[in-house]
């Protein structure tokens, strides 16, 4: 981020490079091939010339005379690339069925390398319930690029370079703005990374002080629990004790004063009257 403002010149020339690899739209001629094989007909359509780099399209269609099951229609396309002959891409149609006068299309994309010279080769191939057809022919012509095509393209490139540096500079200002916001939030980030971790190991000490004391409670409760247990047996037999000893003395009590009194009836009924 601090250094994106000395390397936004060298993101333009990038995109200008990337721009120069794009593949050029340019107006051409198309030509077809038609092809029949038993109850199945169609054509192939495609460009006449194109460019090393050029993303080409062949339209195929394929036509049904009768009730048909396709079992196997293959398009493959291939390039002189370099030296050597390359599959550039391969279209499969596997299974399928058309009624009487249905029509079947697809579009066979092909983008041709860098390196990619002379005709493109093609090969259609085609299996049904009805028989078996194949047709080999020479498409769409790679030629290179002339002098007046790279002056042109260098035209084009030079106005989007144009555009895109004014772009630029209309919004450096809002960078070098959003670039001092950006240096003032990460100081504060950093000030705050500090602080939570000056907090967070706060923090961890004192957890380790609460489980240390937690245990500590943990002990104390249980011996206080094991203490008023052996209090509460203690006072239910002091009470027990205590009403013992309370009727003990009480019934010792009565007893001591009743029993003169019975023996002293008991005397002076039994002793002998000498008168």
């Amino acid at each position: 981020m601090f250094h994106l403002r000395s390397k936004i010149p060298i993101l333009i020339l990038g995109m200008t490079l990337l721009l120069g690899s794009i593949p050029m739209a340019k107006a051409s001629h198309s030509s077809i091939v038609s092809f029949m094989y038993g109850v199945i007909g169609g054509s192939l359509e495609f460009p006449e010339e194109a460019l090393p780099n050029d993303t080409v399209s062949y339209n195929l269609t394929i036509v049904a005379y009768f009730d048909v099951t396709i079992i196997n229609f293959t398009v493959k396309i291939s390039g002189l690339v370099g030296e050597k002959w390359q599959k550039l891409n391969t279209e499969q149609i596997i299974s399928h069925s058309l009624v009487q006068d249905e029509n079947l299309t697809r579009q066979v994309i092909v983008t041709l390398p860098q390196n990619t010279s002379e005709r493109l080769h093609c090969v259609i191939e085609a299996s049904t319930d009805w028989g078996f057809g194949k047709t080999t022919f020479y498409a769409t012509y790679v030629r290179p690029i002339t002098y007046n095509e790279l002056s042109d393209l260098y035209d084009e490139l030079l106005v989007n370079y144009s555009t895109i540096y004014a772009d630029y500079n209309k919004l450096l200002p809002d960078y070098d703005v959003l670039n001092s916001t950006y240096v003032s939030i990460v100081a504060e980030h950093d000030i705050m990374q500090t602080n939570y971790d000056s907090l967070n190991s706060s923090y961890e000490i004192l957890m380790v002080n609460h489980d240390s004391l937690q245990e500590q409670y943990s002990y104390i409760k249980t011996k206080y629990d094991a203490s008023i247990a052996e209090l509460n047996i203690v006072r239910n037999l002091m009470y027990i004790f205590t009403v013992t000893t309370v009727i003990f003395v009480a019934t010792t009590a009565y007893f001591g004063k009743k029993a003169p009194y019975i023996v002293l009836r008991k005397e002076t009924a039994v002793k002998p009257n000498k008168e």
